[in-house]
C-alpha cells in the first residue's frame, strides 16, 4: 500500500511539474510585445510586465537598444530608450533623431538595475510598417443598368495623413471591401496604388457597407479599415 501511494504521489508531482511548463501556465516573464512604424520615419516599441504585476511602475521595466549599421564600431553601444510616452504605460517612442532606415536595430528589454535581461528582438523599420486608415472615403454613382437591378459606384479617398506618399517616401497599396450589412462575409477587391476605383454590379434596393485600409508597397502589415460609408440606391432612380 505504501509503496502504491508513493508511486500514485510521484506520478502527480511529475504531471503538476509538465503542466506548469505548458504555456498558459505558471508565471509569465516581462517580455516584448512588437514595434510598429506607421511612417516609416518613426516607430515604437510596447512591452508586457506578464504575470509580474509588482513591475508595473515606471522604471521598473527599461529599454535599451542598439542600431547596428555599416559604420558602427566593433562593440555594442547601447542607449537607453530615447523617449517613454507618458500617455501609453510600457511604450517607447523613437523620433526622427533615433530612427534609422534599411539597418537593424537589437531591443531589450531589462530590469531597472539591468541585472536582468528578460527580452531581447531584432528590428528592421522597413518590415514593420503598419500605415494609419485612410481618410475621407466618399462615393459617387456613376451608372445604374437598364434594368435597375444593379448599378455602379466610384469610390475615393484620402492617404493617411501621417503618411508621406506625395515625395514618394511611402507607396502604399489600398485594398477596398464591402458587403450587404446583413452578411457577415467581406468581399475584397484586388489591390491598387491610386485613391480611387469603382465597383462594378451593386444590387438595388440592399444596403451596402464599403470599407478601405492600405499597406506599404512591399509590405506585409496592413492597417485598420477606414470609417466605413454605406451605400444604398433604390431601383427606381429619379
Amino acid at each position: 500500500m505504501a509503496a502504491a501511494a508513493l508511486t500514485a504521489l510521484l506520478v502527480f508531482l511529475l504531471t503538476a511539474a509538465a503542466s506548469a511548463l505548458e504555456p498558459g501556465h505558471g508565471h509569465v516573464p516581462p517580455h516584448l510585445t512588437g514595434c510598429l512604424s506607421n511612417n516609416m520615419e518613426t516607430f515604437n516599441c510596447r512591452w508586457s510586465v506578464g504575470s509580474f504585476q509588482n513591475l508595473s511602475e515606471p522604471g521598473d521595466l527599461r529599454l535599451f537598444y542598439y542600431n547596428r549599421t555599416p559604420l558602427t564600431a566593433p562593440q555594442e553601444n547601447w542607449s537607453e530608450c530615447p523617449q517613454y510616452s507618458m500617455e501609453r504605460p510600457n511604450e517607447c517612442f523613437f523620433d526622427r533623431n533615433h530612427t534609422s532606415i534599411w539597418t537593424t536595430y537589437t531591443i531589450q528589454l531589462r530590469s531597472r538595475d539591468q541585472d536582468v535581461l528578460y527580452d531581447e528582438t531584432p528590428v528592421e523599420v522597413s518590415f514593420i510598417v503598419k500605415p494609419d486608415p485612410p481618410v475621407e472615403l466618399n462615393w459617387t454613382l456613376m451608372n445604374v443598368s437598364l434594368t435597375s437591378a444593379h448599378f455602379d459606384i466610384m469610390l475615393s479617398w484620402k492617404p493617411p495623413r501621417s503618411a508621406d506618399v506625395e515625395t514618394g517616401w511611402l507607396t502604399l497599396l489600398y485594398e477596398v471591401q464591402y458587403r450587404d450589412v446583413d452578411s457577415d462575409e467581406w468581399k475584397a477587391m484586388n489591390l491598387v496604388k491610386s485613391p480611387h476605383r469603382s465597383v462594378f454590379g451593386l444590387q438595388t434596393n440592399v444596403n451596402h457597407e464599403v470599407r478601405v485600409r492600405c499597406k506599404m508597397l512591399g509590405g506585409k502589415l496592413f492597417g485598420e479599415f477606414s470609417d466605413s460609408v454605406f451605400v444604398h440606391i433604390s431601383s427606381k432612380v429619379s
